[in-house]
């Protein structure tokens, strides 16, 4: 890959179209997933890379740095958490209009989708393909003088995909070359990838 210099892009001012799908499949045949749903009214969503980084002395100086992500942590913030999402992304049972968490229950690995705007109405698509949420922390509060919004938020861990190493992927619109056909698909399905069939 080669660039060139001077590349500008336009500044990040919202947030929106978070898509979640549940991963079915991921070893050496390759990642397959079910469909992406819409989980509207996400507020913020902070990724947080774990790096690891290791550097070697000798001579009584530096002489090499090397650096690796062992996984990211992502912070999903929205408006309100229904118990169906909740539910979906945490392995709990639903039925019926209640949720029921079971000690037995276990979070799927899910791919997670979104896209940032810019101010010049340009838009950034982003696309983790390996998370796995956790429960999240709830802090209700009674109304006082003021109201106050309770916004729930939920952590998750994305790791690299088994079958070809892979954690996220993004598209930019002001990105050399992109193609228009990206945008277009960005939510219609996730990355499916199958080891090609051996020639007979």
């Amino acid at each position: 890959m080669s660039i060139t210099s001077g590349i500008t892009n336009s500044h990040f001012i919202g947030l929106k179209n978070l898509h979640v799908a549940k991963l079915v499949s991921d070893d050496a045949t390759g990642a397959t997933y079910d469909e992406f749903i819409s989980m509207p009214e996400i507020t913020q969503i902070n990724i947080e890379p774990a790096n690891q980084t290791a550097t070697l002395y000798a001579d009584d100086q530096s002489v090499d740095s090397a650096n690796t992500v062992s996984q990211y942590k992502i912070t999903v913030n929205m408006a309100g958490l229904p118990l169906e999402y909740k539910a979906f992304l945490l392995g709990h049972d639903f039925k019926n209009g209640v949720m029921s968490a079971s000690k037995d229950d276990v979070a799927p690995f899910v791919a997670i989708a979104f896209e940032s705007m810019k101010s010049n109405g340009k838009v950034r698509y982003s696309k983790f393909l390996k998370v796995k949420f956790s429960e999240p922390k709830e802090n209700p509060q009674t109304k006082g003088e003021s109201i106050k919004y309770n916004t729930p938020s939920i952590e998750g861990t994305a790791i690299y995909r088994s079958f070809d190493g892979l954690a996220y992927k993004c598209a930019d619109e002001e990105g050399t070359d992109f193609q228009t056909t990206t945008a277009d698909n960005w939510y219609k399905t996730v990355d499916e990838v199958k080891k090609p069939a051996s020639a007979s």
